[in-house]
């Protein structure tokens, strides 16, 4: 069977870049107007975009697609980055739509 490389940077790891990036900022303008610069700033975050390829559909027999039938895994996505949802607001940054992004995903059925 082909070996599959994949570089994937798990969400966790980007929002501990994000982390790294503002403190960074912080060395060069000061804490005060680096948490000023992002909480002015539009952050866009993006989940799943390549989480179907990937995991599900990219490697043959892949051990998703195997754990998981199609609907079964798109319930265990969104499992997923509503966990992801809930933690971002403890980032230092301001998160204005995580309550209706929560509410739309608690209200999805398959």
């Amino acid at each position: 069977m082909q070996q599959y490389q994949l570089n994937i940077i798990r969400m966790h790891r980007q929002l501990e870049f994000f982390q790294q990036y503002q403190q960074r900022v912080g060395a060069l303008i000061g804490a005060e107007k680096a948490k000023r610069l992002v909480n002015q700033s539009l952050i866009l975050l993006t989940v799943g975009g390549n989480d179907f390829v990937n995991n599900y559909f990219l490697v043959p027999f892949s051990a998703r697609s195997r754990q998981y039938d199609l609907p079964d895994y798109v319930k265990h996505l969104i499992s997923e980055y509503k966990k992801i949802l809930m933690v971002i607001p403890l980032f230092s940054f301001k998160v204005s739509c995580n309550t209706k992004l929560k509410n739309k995903l608690d209200n999805v059925t398959i």
